[in-house]
């Protein structure tokens, strides 16, 4: 039997105020290079923060010790008051932790739609269906207010809107804690300004926003 799309819930919303992630003695070394010195930070549910820094200066480390792509060499994650390996990125989005990155990392030769739902086709629409995943794709999309249709392929968008795209695609994914690095570097002043609008209802709702930038 084929089953259906699932319906369409809006995300729950996350206790303010809670502290959900814990950096302590965060540490990245290579041999010959300190590329993260110590951090200590602390990240409470619905906050945004912007982490400022010139090339080199640890920022894409940060990212990828937090998203799981590398190790730690040192220092403590606690997530929710328990002890996180974050050892992949498989761990890190199942917690709940996700990026968008500057450079899009969805796959361009397939539809809007596909990469929104790439990775949980099975779980969402059994044998899959790709009318009933364009038409809840395309639900989210007009929810979030982006003018962008879900059934064209991604590569035939603007590097801008492939960025809206992947933005969309980590909302649907359970994230409690959205990194976007660089997230303006190709958008439009009309794009930049449907991500911040995007940006204020994910704070509204108990997301925490790391946001990174060179300047």
């Amino acid at each position: 039997m084929i089953s259906t799309a699932q319906e369409l819930h809006p995300a729950p919303v996350l206790e303010q105020g809670r502290t959900i992630l814990e950096l302590r003695g965060l540490e990245k070394r290579y041999p010959g290079t300190h590329a993260l010195k110590p951090v200590d930070l602390a990240f409470k549910s619905g906050e945004i923060h912007a982490i400022v820094g010139e090339n080199g200066a640890g920022k894409s480390t940060l990212i990828k010790l937090l998203t799981g792509v590398m190790p730690r060499t040192s220092g403590e994650i606690v997530w929710e008051g328990q002890p996180a390996a974050l050892a992949t990125p498989h761990e890190a989005m199942a917690l709940g932790i996700n990026a968008v990155h500057q450079e899009v990392v969805l796959c361009r030769h397939l539809t809007v739609a596909a990469n929104m739902f790439l990775g949980e086709e099975n779980s969402r629409f059994g044998i899959l269906q790709q009318r009933a995943m364009v038409r809840q794709a395309q639900t989210i999309i007009d929810d979030l207010g982006f003018d962008l249709p879900a059934h064209v392929t991604l590569g035939d968008l603007t590097i801008g809107q492939q960025q809206l795209i992947a933005a969309a695609r980590a909302t649907v994914r359970g994230t409690k804690f959205l990194i976007f690095d660089e997230p303006t570097a190709y958008l439009t002043r009309k794009e930049a300004d449907q991500l911040f609008t995007l940006i204020r209802r994910l704070k509204g709702e108990g997301v925490t926003i790391i946001y990174i930038s060179h300047r």
